[in-house]
């Protein structure tokens, strides 16, 4: 029984995040980032501030939160022991963000996430986290316990292929298709090295 409850919760409060997330995204695009408040936030997704500041922390998490992002951790772990990091990475990246029904509303997040300062500086104090934590998943997959200078370049690369294709991606306006612009940018990073 206890695994039934725990995954009502989980699912209870996902889909409370997903509630806030698109109330605050049409705020934020209604009204403008920096004059949308949390407590306007709370208000139009039916919550309290306090709820929102537990789930989110702030403004910019609010944005970058994306419920699926635990798969390109999975996705890696499976796949880094028998393909290339960038291989890995953007066969991962295709599972989590282009294998959703919610596309729509992945691209308003997207697009405001390059749009707003305040949300790509968040997302960009992620990076070396990021890159620290691929770096780490590379080594152990060629049998090493810590990372080296060419694990962290090749899990630099991987991010930087990411980032260039969802910017690319935003800025088409969804009309090219994001497996398609995932599988070019990985593809072109792996050609320039």
């Amino acid at each position: 029984m206890p695994d039934r409850t725990s995954s009502l919760r989980r699912r209870n409060r996902i889909r409370a995040m997903r509630d806030v997330q698109a109330a605050a995204i049409d705020l934020f695009e209604g009204q403008g980032f920096d004059a949308t408040t949390i407590e306007s936030i709370a208000r139009a997704s039916g919550v309290s501030a306090s709820t929102i500041y537990r789930h989110f922390g702030t403004k910019e998490q609010i944005v970058l939160w994306d419920e699926r992002e635990h798969l390109i951790d999975e996705e890696l772990g499976r796949r880094l022991g028998t393909a290339t990091p960038l291989e890995a990475l953007r066969d991962a990246s295709i599972v989590a963000l282009a294998e959703r029904d919610d596309e729509d509303d992945f691209l308003r997040c997207v697009r405001l996430s390059y749009a707003e300062p305040a949300i790509w500086a968040a997302g960009a104090r992620k990076n070396p986290v990021h890159r620290r934590q691929l770096a780490a998943g590379i080594a152990r997959s060629r049998g090493r316990s810590a990372a080296d200078l060419a694990d962290e370049c090749a899990a630099a690369v991987c991010l930087a292929a990411l980032d260039v294709a969802l910017d690319s991606w935003q800025r088409s306006d969804g009309a090219s298709d994001l497996r398609d612009v995932l599988v070019e940018a990985f593809g072109v990073a792996g050609a320039v090295g």
